[in-house]
């Protein structure tokens, strides 16, 4: 899937912007084609911020779950969410909201989720409350029921599933070959250059680089222990990546997780549950046959399945 990338062509045209607090990036092989492609892009970022955004107090998530019927769109993402869940067996788990929230992670940062069946949890001087896990909320078609006391985040799928939908879009709209990225979350979409699309995987400017050449139709997904957004308390440095059993973030064994797949919500689903299983992860991601590469807390470098080693910078 992946190769040693090449130079990218002079006929791409690229247009990047923040959304999400994440650098958003939208490429395609025809330059004449990118300020439609730009305009597509932040439409379907618009809605699928409308729909499913925990940090909007006006999103349709925010007013959802009672048992009515939601947008295809948030039932989509939702779907999806609950999909990743179980098959990393809460490992990527969109039930960890009102611990976010409660852990400060929240545009009013300090509130504190106290309603619904709760576990408590004490962190140094912070009280934690752990809602209900995800297999409590329940879709049906298009009708959405969370209970009480459990607050959903989509992120870690919906950024996922959003490039891939606007790498669609690009394609089927345009006729054209394109990339879309959001923060670490990559999609192509249509004919790719000759030597694939390039595409630098690194996580900071002092951490170990590839330069991976990436098909169209694939999709590429880093997640991050140090360089998510995270916040302190008054004992440690709690991530968007949590245990959802303790609060706590998991324990460090790789700063970042890598993968390739047919998609970037199926690359990131098996990047943030490789993060979450710590030592566990080599021998899930060599029984996924999943192309992947972990750097280590000590920037050591594994790789597995046909993620290509001759890429490193």
């Amino acid at each position: 899937m992946l190769a040693v990338a090449g130079p990218e062509p002079s006929t791409v045209a690229t247009e990047e912007w923040t959304l999400w607090d994440e650098p958003v990036r939208v490429a395609v092989t025809d330059a004449g084609t990118l300020d439609r492609a730009v305009e597509l892009v932040r439409n379907e970022l618009d809605a699928i911020d409308v729909a499913a955004s925990r940090l909007r107090p006006d999103s349709e998530l925010a007013a959802a779950g009672d048992g009515s019927e939601v947008s295809p769109l948030l039932a989509e993402l939702v779907a999806v969410a609950l999909s990743a869940a179980r098959e990393t067996e809460g490992d990527v788990d969109p039930a960890i909201g009102a611990m976010l929230t409660s852990l400060g992670n929240d545009p009013d940062f300090g509130a504190l989720v106290t309603t619904g069946s709760t576990r408590h949890v004490q962190v140094g001087q912070l009280a934690v409350y752990r809602p209900a896990r995800w297999e409590e909320v329940r879709l049906d078609g298009q009708r959405l029921t969370i209970p009480e006391g459990v607050t959903l985040d989509l992120s870690v799928t919906m950024r996922a599933r959003a490039v891939d939908r606007c790498a669609a879009l690009i394609a089927a709209t345009l006729d054209v070959g394109t990339l879309v990225s959001i923060g670490g979350d990559v999609a192509t979409a249509g004919p790719a250059p000759r030597t694939g699309w390039p595409l630098l995987v690194r996580d900071g400017p002092v951490d170990p680089a590839a330069t991976v050449g990436l098909p169209g139709g694939a999709g590429v997904s880093t997640a991050s222990g140090h360089h998510r957004r995270h916040w302190d308390t008054s004992e440690e440095l709690l991530h968007q990546i949590s245990d959802p059993e303790t609060g706590h973030a998991p324990q460090h064994v790789w700063r970042t997780a890598s993968v390739a797949a047919f998609s970037a919500l199926r690359a990131a689903v098996v990047a943030n549950a490789s993060l979450a299983r710590g030592v566990l992860a080599p021998s899930w991601l060599q029984a996924l046959g999943a192309p992947a590469r972990l750097v280590g807390d000590d920037r050591s470098v594994r790789f597995f399945g046909t993620w290509p080693t001759k890429a490193e910078a």
